[in-house]
Formats: structure tokens, C-alpha cells, sequence
């Protein structure tokens, strides 16, 4: 039967699909909510309405919802609330932890969550296989400007090192095609037998 497991954006559904390659063999769709943080709580509403109205039309066993946990705007009991005030309002229902099953007993699936902390693209970082000089010398770069946020900090060091570090001249010329996970994953970019992604894992082998 269908599973369904909703990620904040493009770059993490990249991510998950090289991560689990047998996405599709277990009958697993991503799909994108384009952000889930604090002021995009109606993204979230609007995707698990989605998902709802889909799993009504055709049956879902499980569905899970991947987000980054945003230290910097939510602890994880904040962040579980942030989840759980949508779940209340499409579902009903609640989660309690990550890596746990709730019922929903209007669609007769099973849901759960899991927060990437503390964002996906510190985890990337983490996980880069290759020596990335121009990625750091650039943030370097950015660490010393005031009015960038550090959120804007840790998302552009993959990109950076994406594009500077991995990619020749020619590819990055053809930023859509190349600057990307899945293609710089072809090229050795990231570990992905790193320890650090071991509980994610687990969480996508729950389904």
C-alpha cells in the first residue's frame, strides 16, 4: 500500500530519494510542502489537507513528515507543537514523539515525524565527502556580515561547496543540471554511510 513522507523542499527530496534508493519499490511518494518554518504554518496545513484528501480517494498506510528542527526558532517541544496545532486542525489527532506512529482513524494510516536537527544543511555539511577550501573560504566570508542571518549562512555553504568545490568550469555553467545533490552525489560529493545520518535512517525504514 501507498506511503507518503512530506519534506520542506526540492533539495530535500533530492536528499531522501539518493539516501533511499528503494523509495519506489516500498511505494513511497515525496512530496514538497516549500517550507515549514515558523511563519509557514499554513504551507503545512495545506499540504497535509493534500495529503488528506488524496488518501481519501486512494488509500495511504503511512505518512510521514520530515522537517528541519530550527534550534534557533524551535526547541523540539515547540517544534512538536508547531506539527501538532496543523495535525489538530486537518486530522484530529496528535504526536506525542519522533519516530512514533498516530493513528489516524478517519483514513485508517499511521503517521509520523522527524526533525532534522538542527536543518538539513548543517547535516550536509556534516556529511561532505571531499575538501571544500572554497565552500569555507566563502563562508568565512559571510560569518563576518552582520546583517546575514545564520540561517542564510548554513544554507548557502552546500551551495557553495556544490558549486565551487565539486563542479568544474563546464558544469557550473549549467547551475539547474549540476549545483544540485543528486548529480554532485554522482560525483563523491557526500558520505552517506556517515554515523550522523543513522536515526534519519531509521525513520525512513519505518516505512
Amino acid at each position: 500500500m501507498r506511503k507518503v513522507i512530506l519534506v520542506e523542499g526540492k533539495q530535500d527530496a533530492e536528499f531522501i530519494k539518493v539516501l533511499a534508493p528503494d523509495i519506489e519499490t516500498r511505494k513511497i511518494e515525496i512530496k514538497e510542502l516549500s517550507g515549514a518554518g515558523k511563519d509557514n504554518s499554513k504551507s503545512l496545513r495545506i499540504a497535509l489537507d493534500g495529503v488528506r484528501n488524496d488518501a481519501l480517494l486512494e488509500s495511504i498506510e503511512k505518512i510521514g513528515i520530515l522537517l528541519d528542527l530550527d534550534p534557533a526558532d524551535f526547541s523540539l517541544e515547540s517544534k512538536l507543537n508547531f506539527l501538532n496545532t496543523a495535525l489538530e486542525e486537518v486530522f484530529g489527532i496528535r504526536i506525542n514523539n519522533m519516530n512514533e506512529f498516530q493513528l489516524i482513524p478517519q483514513l485508517e494510516a499511521s503517521i509520523a515525524c522527524y526533525f532534522i536537527n538542527p536543518n538539513l544543511d548543517v547535516l550536509l555539511r556534516q556529511i561532505a565527502a571531499k575538501p571544500s577550501p572554497r565552500a569555507n573560504c566563502l563562508y568565512a566570508c559571510l560569518e563576518k556580515q552582520e546583517n546575514v542571518k545564520q540561517k542564510e549562512r548554513e544554507k548557502a555553504w552546500p551551495l557553495y561547496y556544490m558549486r565551487w568545490d565539486i563542479c568544474e568550469a563546464k558544469e557550473r555553467e549549467n547551475g539547474v543540471k549540476c549545483v544540485n545533490f543528486t548529480y554532485t552525489y554522482s560525483r563523491g560529493a557526500w558520505n552517506l554511510e556517515a554515523p550522523v545520518l543513522a536515526d534519519l535512517k531509521l525513520f525512513l525504514a519505518l516505512f
